[in-house]
């Protein structure tokens, strides 16, 4: 994360709307929200060296709040008043470490009246925020944001994180590329979740290092989907995804500077067909990347139609500049801004890579 977002983060309250999903009208102040302790390359082993998540927890009105470790122990609870910023610390044993089922380390935030919730995974200055999605805002089908892994560090996975806030959730699951868990590119798994559960994957890495740059697949348009199994049917998630550590941008000289990533995806019913870019503060040559669910959807950048051979697996395109641009596609997409390494396409900046999913133009709101 860029270290003019970490210290500005626990002072912007961002309500975003989502007007698209369940054809109601929504944001992200809400009562209820599942957060994981998503992959940082600093659990190496578990041990979490001085890594720390913090929730920053805020409302535009007074109200009661609690956090606690679903099926375990209350972490904090208390009082927020109007315009207000709580913080909490999630205990490093909550980490999630690798591939696979964990139960007892989904971080729950209840609130009385409508809060918003920001989740930020830190080692010194190797850190990733996001804002967090509540639950009557999530959806049963999502797409892996993620970007091309190249880190100074090994073991820096790319990754997505899945949380059910149902029993019997049962989760179809199509990497883009090998996982560590055994799964190849595009192969259908299934697994099943009870309330509160998490499953997270991560991608192969290679940990010989070339020039000092350890590589690993990149997860992007992975899909993951909650399913109907017999007569229950298909049921919200929480989808997170980033990676463990990486270096966003090419031409980057002897600057190998990484991040963790870590972004909540939006569910793919409400994205939309209309998009704004704006280029970065002090850092304007930024990266895109624009995901379809269905292959036939149109894509224009700028009023130019980008042929369907230009998206990677059919799933995503990636284009770059330092202009505002503006993206529009015939059927709903997503758009991802990527922001480069100091060192990298030319930037000059002193700042870390980071991610950002967008908003479409059609959920603008006059008030934040």
């Amino acid at each position: 994360m860029s270290r003019f977002n970490k210290y500005f983060l626990p002072f912007v309250i961002a309500f975003f709307a989502f007007s698209a999903v369940h054809s109601q009208d929504f944001s992200n102040k809400g009562k209820e929200f599942w957060i994981p302790y998503s992959y940082h390359v600093g659990m190496g082993g578990g041990v979490g060296s001085n890594v720390a998540m913090t929730l920053y927890i805020t409302s535009d009105v007074t109200t009661t709040y609690e956090v606690e470790i679903f099926g375990g122990a209350t972490l904090q609870a208390g009082s927020i008043n109007a315009g207000q910023v709580v913080t909490c610390v999630v205990p490093n044993t909550n980490f999630i470490t690798g591939s696979g089922l964990f139960t007892n380390k989904t971080v729950l935030v209840t609130a009385e009246k409508p809060v918003v919730v920001y989740s930020y995974i830190t080692q010194s200055a190797v850190s990733g925020a996001t804002v967090c999605l509540p639950t009557n805002v999530l959806g049963n089908e999502y797409y892996s944001m993620n970007y091309t892994q190249v880190s100074n560090s090994a073991n820096a996975n790319s990754y997505f994180t899945i949380i059910a806030v149902e029993d019997n959730t049962t989760i179809e699951i199509t990497p883009a590329a090998a996982t560590t868990n055994g799964w190849t590119a595009g192969s259908v798994n299934t697994i099943t979740l009870n309330k509160g559960q998490i499953y997270q994957v991560l991608g192969t890495v290679n940990n010989t290092p070339t020039g000092g740059l350890f590589s690993g697949v990149d997860l992007t348009g992975s899909k993951i989907r909650s399913v109907s199994s017999g007569s229950s049917s298909c049921k919200r998630i929480a989808v997170f995804s980033g990676a463990g550590k990486m270096r966003i941008g090419t031409n980057c000289g002897n600057s190998n500077s990484s991040d963790n990533l870590y972004q909540q995806l939006y569910p793919s019913g409400s994205w939309g067909r209309d998009y704004l870019t704006v280029p970065s503060y002090n850092r304007p040559n930024n990266f895109y990347r624009v995901m379809k669910k269905d292959p036939a959807t149109n894509v224009y950048v700028n009023g130019t139609l980008i042929p369907a051979a230009s998206f990677v697996n059919s799933r995503y395109y990636e284009f770059s500049g330092n202009v505002p641009n503006r993206v529009t596609a015939d059927q709903p997409v997503s758009v991802a801004q990527y922001f480069t390494t100091a060192g990298c396409n030319s930037s000059t900046n002193p700042y870390d890579p980071d991610m950002i999913v967008l908003n479409p133009v059609e959920q603008n709101i006059s008030k934040v």
